[in-house]
């Protein structure tokens, strides 16, 4: 039956989890989630042949060289590494961004260390400021050596959110840069700077495939380690394709996190295993995320049963970037923090970014079509892996604080409101028809509704019973991150 005719009977829509119709060989490449299959590395290099023609007959620009014959320049020979300026855009670009392209590539090479400073080089930088406004008169232009590395790269990364039209020209231009490059530290370099570019915005759907098969032919080159950073970019350039680009560029603190992230993995978007696995060391007792606990507490702490709109009215964006920074690096303290608006904004954002969903994809269908029945929802919870299980009950649990009576006349927010907000961060919906994703919301719903009134969370896992209002177990040895891109910044 059609989407659209199951929608009209008030039914949910199964999403279709197809298994990919092309196998690979069983060659496999590991990454902090897991085990994945790897393409061998001749078929890549017939799919990158081929994206490579097919893309540059549409997209590339064409250069000439010579001053008589003018001969064309080759695609390849376009994409290599080179010490000279760029005098146009490597892709079509519309003419009144060509001279912003060109400056582009000045502050890549500059940021990989290719080239010195351009002292005639004038920027805008505007501190932690919204994309809009970088086009505004309330900006502040600076020039020479006052504009710093990061500042320098703030400023890219912002004409890439302002112009959507720049941002598979960026891509590009750091591929260039990245290819048959000669100084192994600026390579080093340009792996940190996609690193940053893929936590701000996507690459076009045009361009990804071919953004994909150049970083999946770098999963073996082990020098440098860039192996271990192509590796993270291709799980990074999976999660911004579906995100999307971010509202405003990313602080400079968040632009260095992100540099050093293949090698310091975020406490955000990893697999529940892979989280459990990083935080062992400091908190070996814990059986669930150690963020859990933390923001839990936190926002009982901060007053958040007598909060109107919890979980409903965000926090402020820029409070709730700063302490994702300060747990990505190790700091869970609730300094300079009194909104408990600000930590249950970064508890559903820490549920939403999880690489994988905590109710599995597989598990997905089951939960649409059985959310009328509250018994067959408990059953489901019961069937989750151990972790993800615990995880419910955690989130349950503590949600189920905020339904008593006398609570939710402060808040304002019942039973059906929790639901609401939080359906999207306990399932997800892989597919793309709009159609199916708005049905499928209501069932979602009522999934979540019936685990808040029917889920009895401390008799479900005979090992675990959710505790609240307790505090996070103290790391035995706190481990704040040390940035390995120290040197790059200064």
């Amino acid at each position: 039956m059609s989407p659209v005719k199951n929608r009209a009977n008030g039914r949910p829509i199964p999403v279709n989890n197809l298994p990919n119709p092309h196998p690979v060989s069983p060659t496999t490449t590991t990454l902090a989630s897991g085990t994945y299959p790897m393409l061998p590395h001749d078929l890549a290099s017939d799919i990158q042949q081929f994206v490579e023609s097919d893309f540059a007959r549409q997209y590339f620009s064409i250069h000439r060289t010579g001053f008589i014959f003018r001969r064309k320049v080759p695609v390849a020979q376009m994409m290599t590494w080179q010490k000279a300026p760029l005098s146009s855009p490597l892709l079509t670009v519309n003419r009144s961004l060509k001279q912003d392209a060109v400056k582009i590539f000045k502050v890549v090479q500059h940021i990989m260390g290719d080239r010195e400073r351009d002292k005639s080089l004038v920027i805008r930088v505007q501190p932690d400021a919204p994309v809009a406004s970088f086009n505004n008169g309330s900006t502040t232009s600076l020039a020479g050596p006052s504009v710093g590395l990061l500042e320098e790269e703030r400023w890219l990364l912002s004409e890439g959110l302002a112009h959507g039209e720049l941002r598979d020209e960026i891509y590009c231009q750091l591929m260039k840069q990245l290819s048959g490059n000669p100084n192994p530290e600026s390579v080093f370099k340009g792996w940190q700077m996609l690193c940053v570019l893929l936590i701000t915005f996507p690459p076009s759907k045009n361009f990804e495939t071919y953004l994909r098969s150049f970083m999946q032919q770098r999963t073996s080159h082990q020098e440098g380690r860039v192996d271990v950073m192509a590796k993270y970019c291709l799980r990074r350039l999976l999660a911004i394709s579906k995100k999307g680009p971010r509202g405003k560029p990313p602080s400079m603190a968040e632009i260095e996190t992100a540099a050093d992230a293949a090698f310091n993995p975020s406490t955000f978007g990893e697999s529940l295993d892979a989280t459990m696995r990083l935080q062992e060391r400091n908190y070996p007792r814990e059986k669930i995320p150690i963020i859990l606990p933390f923001l839990a507490d936190g926002i009982l702490a901060l007053g958040g049963t007598k909060s109107e709109g919890i979980f409903r009215v965000p926090g402020d964006s820029d409070s709730v970037s700063d302490l994702k920074l300060r747990i990505d690096r190790g700091y869970y303290t609730l300094s300079s923090t009194s909104d408990p608006n600000v930590l249950a904004s970064l508890l559903k954002l820490w549920l939403r970014e999880l690489h994988d969903p905590l109710v599995p994809e597989e598990m997905y269908n089951d939960c649409i079509t059985h959310a009328r029945d509250p018994d067959a929802c408990v059953r489901l919870v019961q069937r989750l892996p151990t972790i993800n299980r615990r995880v419910v009950l955690f989130i349950v649990s503590f949600l189920q604080l905020f339904l008593e009576e006398g609570v939710m006349r402060e808040t304002k927010m019942t039973s059906a409101n929790l639901a609401l907000v939080m359906a999207p961060n306990l399932l997800r919906c892989n597919s793309e028809s709009m159609a199916v994703v708005f049905t499928n919301a209501q069932y979602e719903q009522v999934f979540v509704y019936n685990l808040l009134m029917h889920l009895r969370c401390n008799e479900i896992d005979e090992g675990y019973i959710p505790v609240h209002g307790l505090g996070a177990t103290p790391p035995s040895s706190p481990q704040p991150r040390v940035s390995k891109s120290h040197a790059r910044r200064q």
